[in-house]
């Protein structure tokens, strides 16, 4: 009887230990990426610390991959135990990996840009956010020819506006806009605390860009809110869209000597959806004989690629404008 048992448990199948990790790795990534996207979502964790958290994540699934890899093959070949787990922990980690794949991909395919304008010869000026940056995050500078023509094959939806509104009108409805996203609008005009920086009561506040102990201001996440879409057929023939480059002024044939044009500007910081990352956002309002012309700028703070984010950003803002600026009489 002894015998018996002891050649029964020779011909038992091992269990994988590789199956057992690829499934271990993969259930622990779950929690772990969690964190780790609410944890700098709420700003918990610094975004420098971020990046490299994500890394340690991709790092992770890639291992619980291979893992599993080498669990399915023992199973194959010696016909261990543990091959369900293998599966399983392999498709998990190949599910969490999809949506880093996608934006491998994006930075793969788009050019390597972070600042993004509808003016590439000469974009809005940021003022609050040169103030608000420090160290490590990216530096604002005007635009290169070499990435300006980048910007315009690889963004050719990226243009600014010229309508025939008053200034005022427009920028009321500007301030709805960012308003409805619920970025912040940063101003130096105030140490501390909010002061309103619009005499017409459209509303708008502005945010201190720094915290009492002089740090960069932590952005609260915005909520998600739908935004409205118009169809290019649908656009009114009163809007015109503004090339960034080789534009024509309304205003190039009037009097050198007659004041110059109003200009109104909305300096703001909005916030990527899923993980809160911060770019600043400028708008610029011309006053011109015909209409207002409406130019727009969106930096990222943190990292050499936005993968395609500032240009979305843009094309959103400028589609909303026109279709709430639609059949409106000029003030």
């Amino acid at each position: 009887m002894t015998t018996l048992t002891r050649r029964l448990r020779q011909v038992e199948r091992r269990r994988s230990d590789a199956a057992i990790w690829c499934w271990r790795l993969a259930t622990f990534a779950v929690p772990y990426l969690l964190i780790v996207v609410l944890g700098h979502r709420f700003g918990v964790i610094e975004t420098i610390s971020t990046f490299w958290l994500l890394a340690l994540g991709v790092a992770i699934l890639v291992a619980s991959i291979l893992t599993g890899a080498r669990g399915l093959y023992e199973l194959w070949t010696f016909g261990h135990k543990g091959g369900l787990k293998a599966a399983r922990g392999t498709v998990l980690a190949v599910i969490l990996l999809l949506p880093f794949g996608y934006y491998g991909a994006k930075a793969f395919v788009l050019p390597p840009m972070n600042d993004i304008s509808t003016d590439l010869e000469d974009p809005p000026a940021f003022e609050s956010a040169v103030e608000d940056r420090v160290a490590g995050m990216n530096i604002i500078v005007d635009p290169a020819s070499e990435r300006s023509e980048l910007q315009l094959r690889a963004y050719p939806r990226v243009s600014a506006r010229r309508y025939p509104l008053g200034t005022g009108r427009v920028f009321r409805e500007v301030v709805a806009l960012v308003s409805e996203r619920e970025w912040t609008i940063l101003t130096t005009e105030s140490e501390f605390g909010e002061a309103p920086i619009d005499a017409e009561g459209s509303g708008l506040v502005a945010k201190p860009v720094t915290d009492e102990e002089g740090l960069p201001l932590r952005i609260a996440p915005p909520k998600y809110r739908p935004q409205a879409v118009v169809a290019p057929e649908t656009q009114s023939a009163e809007t015109e869209l503004v090339a960034p480059v080789g534009r024509s002024s309304a205003n190039e044939d009037s009097d050198d000597s007659a004041d110059p044009s109003e200009e109104r500007y909305v300096e703001a910081v909005a916030n990527s959806f899923i993980l809160g990352f911060e770019s600043d956002v400028v708008i610029r309002m011309v006053e011109e004989e015909s209409g207002t012309l409406v130019d727009m700028r969106s930096s990222s703070r943190w990292g050499p690629h936005d993968l395609g984010s500032n240009a979305e950003r843009i094309v959103q803002f400028m589609t909303d404008l026109d279709a709430a600026l639609q059949g409106v009489s000029g003030s």
